[in-house]
């Protein structure tokens, strides 16, 4: 999948947990919490800084600044903060892949990760449209994607039925009829294929196998994807092992 998240910068993770640490009385936000309102996800990243004011008696040094998001960026002051004067600390937030709200919390540590504070950047996600791809990585060919190649339904014993679904897309501008034909034996297979799929639209077919009782070996069957009416180069795969052999094996 292209799906690809971009880090503006490295984060680092910082192992100790906050309990180790105290609250930093010495650091004074202008602002706690940073709201970007409605962002374009098509836009990409957008940035604020949060000033603060070093109210001790001591220089203040920012030694991290942690996010468990990886759509964090950050950029701070890099020498120490002299008692009553200002430090900045700026925040990069990735809104790719992303939609509605969010609300992630950074926390900033200093004084060689002694202390720690709490600040937070929030916002709206207006999503972007994404290349089909993204999402149904497979290309069949005519239009039809799919999100996957093989459907992998694991071990089952015999007599046991399980169910898998499997994820489609029309990515034409044009309504298609899709169906699935089994080759050869397809004992114990059930499933409804999709017909007819509107223009650049998304569905499942939810497939169901049950293992036949007199069954000793794993099973692969073959479908072939008919586009209307067109039968496609590509073959999707069903395989299920058999519980029964795996025991055999062991």
């Amino acid at each position: 999948m292209k799906k690809v998240v971009i880090f503006f910068s490295a984060i680092f993770i910082f192992i100790n947990p906050l309990d180790s640490q105290t609250l930093s009385a010495d650091i004074a936000f202008e602002e706690r919490v940073h709201n970007f309102g409605t962002i374009l996800e098509e836009k990409g990243k957008v940035s604020h800084t949060f000033i603060f004011k070093n109210n001790g008696t001591t220089p203040l040094a920012i030694s991290e600044i942690y996010s468990g998001c990886g759509c964090i960026g950050k950029a701070l002051s890099k020498d120490p903060v002299k008692p009553g004067s200002s430090g900045k600390v700026t925040i990069t937030f990735d809104p790719s892949y992303k939609s509605g709200f969010f609300s992630k919390e950074i926390v900033v540590y200093s004084n060689n990760n002694q202390n720690y504070n709490r600040i937070w950047v929030e916002g709206k996600i207006v999503p972007a449209e994404h290349p089909v791809e993204d999402d149904y990585p497979y290309n069949f060919g005519e239009g039809l994607y799919l999100r996957l190649k093989v459907i992998a339904f694991g071990y089952l014993k015999p007599g046991e039925t399980k169910q898998m679904q499997l994820h489609f897309a029309n990515d034409t501008g044009k309504e298609m009829e899709l169906n699935f034909i089994v080759r050869g034996n397809s004992k114990g297979l059930n499933f409804k294929s999709p017909g007819k799929i509107g223009a650049k639209a998304k569905g499942i077919v939810n497939f169901s196998y049950t293992m036949p009782q007199s069954e000793s070996n794993e099973i692969v069957l073959h479908l072939d994807p008919y586009v209307n009416n067109k039968k496609l180069t590509e073959t999707l795969q069903i395989k299920i092992l058999n519980e029964n052999k795996r025991k055999q094996k062991n």
